[in-house]
């Protein structure tokens, strides 16, 4: 007993602090847990961190997308640019091969006519509104 004459707690009480865990102080345990606390916050924000900079960054998620759409874009142009000049090298080598081509060109983009024939022209619609 005490000089107050309340009961002396034994060394196990003392060692075992308020928590009833013998070896752990209650302001280790708050200590701990703080540290605990404080590491899944540091965690998390560095998951959440990586995630922005993979999603906005240079390299990220959203420019990867934006490049491939402009990929895809550019290849059906060079597709389409591709079928043309197709085309182009075709009437070249018609304009440069056969006479007969040649002369519907002329005729039909110049309006050249042979001596002798006789050109009508005729409207596209006739004006039904008209006495």
């Amino acid at each position: 007993m005490s000089e107050t004459g309340a009961p002396r707690p034994s060394a196990q009480a003392d060692e075992a602090g308020e928590t009833g865990q013998p070896g752990v102080r209650l302001p280790e345990l708050f200590s701990r847990g703080l540290f605990i606390r404080l590491a899944l916050t540091a965690l998390v924000l560095v998951i959440l961190g990586g995630l922005t900079y993979l999603t906005v960054s240079a390299d990220g998620f959203i420019r990867r997308a934006e490049l491939a759409r402009e990929k895809d874009r550019l290849e059906a142009d060079n597709a389409a640019l591709r079928d043309e000049n197709l085309l182009l090298r075709r009437k070249i080598e018609h304009l440069l091969n056969d006479p007969g081509y040649v002369e519907d060109e002329a005729r039909r983009k110049l309006g050249l006519i042979r001596p002798g024939e006789t050109v009508y022209r005729l409207s596209e619609e006739p004006d039904l509104t008209s006495d």
